[in-house]
């Protein structure tokens, strides 16, 4: 009886720092579109169209299985290595206030890297090894590459080397797709993966923009460093980047992605030109959203 209610308790705070720092809704949404993203490009790419059989889901499963646990082993790593500085910044979040320790969550995330192997290991020899490289590169990016105190002076350098993982990550899924090596993938899903990677930027490159007064001494933002009409052009060049790379993939980008990339334009325009707090919220949502967008809209074309 004990045990169990040790285990209800320590259960009920990874619940707690869950519900806070990894948004079940919001990220089971982020990786539906992600992933069928992906499944999209790989049925075009075989001229094949969606088709719904027992085997095919049982196939898929542990693919969605290993991408959300690699998301969630990414929360981990960033929550693990920004525990000090969180601390001095943002008591409120989970490890600061003793929720969780941070030997619990570094624990958990290695075991979630062993559980990645094995379940990418599930679609063969090429998958398996390709994972073993995005799961070296987490650790890297967990020791913020041996070089932390210079990259933590340059916010950009910092943010693109990370996001960098989801290349990695999107190119191990294709790998699983197809059973091929690296070597072996059209062009086309290459661009698709490091088109990845900017819209990621965007996301990241986005929600660190703020006005003047929610700025705060100590905290770097992009706003902050390139100004706000900068930050809000590195975000339009993060997108039009990602559209170039996607049209090279074989996305129809014109008319597709015009009206969300407009959205980010105007909202970002008026952000700047005002240092509006409506404003600079509802640009900040916009980024935030525009991942789920276009990769929500690339999933559609092979559902419809």
């Amino acid at each position: 009886m004990l045990c169990a209610n040790n285990f209800m308790k320590y259960l009920r705070k990874w619940l707690w720092f869950i519900n806070e720092r990894f948004s079940p809704l919001t990220y089971a949404v982020m990786i539906f579109v992600f992933l069928g993203a992906h499944y999209a490009l790989y049925l075009n790419f075989l001229n094949q169209i969606l088709t719904f059989s027992f085997l095919g889901i049982l196939n898929l499963l542990p693919l969605v299985v290993v991408t959300s646990l690699f998301f969630f082993k990414l929360r981990l790593l960033d929550e693990a290595k920004d525990m000090e500085s969180d601390a001095l910044h943002h008591p409120e979040r989970p490890l600061p206030r003793g929720i969780l320790s941070k030997n619990e969550v570094v624990k958990t995330a290695f075991i979630l890297m062993v559980a990645e192997i094995i379940l990418f290991g599930f679609y063969g020899f090429w998958s398996f090894l390709s994972a073993l490289i995005v799961v070296g590169y987490s650790l890297v990016m967990y020791k913020e590459f041996f070089i932390k105190k210079w990259l933590r002076a340059h916010l950009t350098t910092y943010a693109v080397s990370h996001t960098f993982v989801v290349v990695l990550i999107s190119i191990t899924i294709f790998v699983s797709l197809l059973d091929k090596p690296f070597s072996e993938i059209s062009s086309e899903f290459v661009y698709f993966s490091f088109a990845g990677w900017f819209l990621f930027n965007i996301f990241e490159f986005g929600r660190k923009t703020l006005v003047k007064g929610e700025e705060r001494k100590g905290i770097d933002s992009y706003s902050k460093i390139f100004g706000k009409l900068g930050a809000v052009l590195l975000v339009l060049v993060m997108a039009l980047l990602g559209n170039l790379l996607l049209g090279r993939a074989g996305v129809s980008v014109i008319s597709t992605f015009f009206l969300p990339l407009a959205l980010v334009g105007i909202v970002g325009l008026l952000y700047a030109a005002t240092d509006n707090l409506y404003f600079a919220k509802a640009y900040r949502s916009l980024t935030s959203l525009y991942i789920i967008l276009v990769y929500g809209i690339i999933t559609l074309s092979v559902i419809l």
